[in-house]
Formats: structure tokens, C-alpha cells, sequence
């Protein structure tokens, strides 16, 4: 895998959570705690020289991550790219090898399946790593430091999509992949947990 002391771990949670309404959606309660905790805990399974979280200005979710650290996003209304720019800026500054992205209202993607991102780009260190479901790329993804530039480069919403033409992709089961953006989403993410941990 890529070498602890190396890698950057960036929980992106700047979006504005329009489709939520006007509660904060990554402090919404799913399973006894707020949204975000669920990708937090993932990330943090990790290794890392850095973990860092990127949120808007006022962002009440910082304490619902522990062990990372903020960095805000000041324009989070100028899309996807913004926080991605600032993770990458974060990783070179420490002179990463390798950033890991993860979206913080994706509460089922599990510490195995980023531990497959990273051994796949162990493979082949200079192409990025995405996940997939049914062929479609999407986070959490990885990046080794050559690509950086690319992503400092990058503008508007599509973020990174950009880079996946090139990229390994990583099966996962759809639902493991499933992000939350509506009270709906939410409320069928509540069921899917419960129903598991009923067959625990």
C-alpha cells in the first residue's frame, strides 16, 4: 500500500447541501451520530501524514471528525473544484506522494475498500484510482503527487472527473458508494443500517 507517512487524507465537506433543506446535513443523525462521522471514522482506519477536513466558513461539523484538521474553503459556491484545489495545495505542502479523497456524506464506504484504492495504485503508482459502481467513476478516489497539478488546474462543479478517463477503477457494491443529499436518502440510509445490524 501507499506509504502511511506519505499519504493525505482529504474529507471534503464544503457543499452547500442545497437538495437538504435548511438543516445541517452532515450533523443529521444516522445511526446514533451525525452523517459525517461515518466517512470520518473510514478515513481515519488510515494511516496518514495528514488527515484534513475541508469545510465552508462556519462549518458546525468539525467536531463530529477528531483527528482532522480543518482547512476552509472560502468559496464553496464556486463548486467541487475549490475544495479539491485545497486538498491537493495541502498535500504538496507536505510533500504527500498520495491524496485520498473521500465526500463526507458517504456513510458506508468501509476501511477494506480504501485499502483496495491503495493497493491498486501500488500497482501502478503514476494513475489514479477510482471507485466504481457498474463502471461509472466516482470518490473516494486517489491521486499520486504527478497529478496534483491537474487537480490545481481544475474549475467548477465535475471536480476531478476529468482524470478518470486514465484511472484504475475499483468496483464497489452500489450501495457502499450511495451518497446522501436528501431527508429521503437519509431516511433509506437509516433502514439499510438498521437491517444490518440486525443480521450482526
Amino acid at each position: 500500500m501507499a506509504r502511511a507517512d506519505r499519504l493525505v487524507v482529504a474529507l471534503l465537506a464544503a457543499g452547500r447541501s442545497m437538495r437538504f433543506g435548511a438543516d445541517d446535513k452532515l450533523m443529521a443523525p444516522l445511526g446514533g451520530q451525525p452523517l459525517i462521522a461515518w466517512a470520518a471514522a473510514a478515513g481515519r482506519s488510515l494511516p496518514a501524514l495528514d488527515h484534513i477536513l475541508i469545510g465552508h466558513p462556519g462549518l458546525q461539523a468539525e467536531a463530529a471528525a477528531p483527528g482532522y484538521r480543518l482547512v476552509v474553503n472560502p468559496a464553496p459556491e464556486e463548486g467541487l473544484s475549490t475544495s479539491l484545489r485545497l486538498a491537493a495545495h495541502a498535500a504538496r505542502d507536505t510533500r504527500a506522494t498520495a491524496l485520498l479523497i473521500l465526500l463526507a456524506d458517504m456513510p458506508f464506504v468501509d476501511p477494506t475498500h480504501l485499502g483496495r484504492l491503495l493497493a491498486a495504485q501500488d500497482e501502478e503508482p503514476d494513475r489514479a484510482v477510482f471507485s466504481s459502481a457498474g463502471g461509472v467513476a466516482q470518490p473516494p478516489a486517489l491521486f499520486p503527487a504527478s497529478l496534483f497539478d491537474a487537480i490545481l488546474s481544475s474549475s467548477g462543479d465535475k471536480g476531478a472527473k476529468h482524470l478518470s478517463r486514465q484511472a484504475i477503477l475499483i468496483e464497489a457494491d452500489r450501495a457502499q458508494l450511495t451518497d446522501i443529499d436528501t431527508p429521503e436518502e437519509l431516511d433509506r440510509a437509516a433502514l439499510v443500517l438498521s437491517a444490518r445490524r440486525a443480521t450482526d
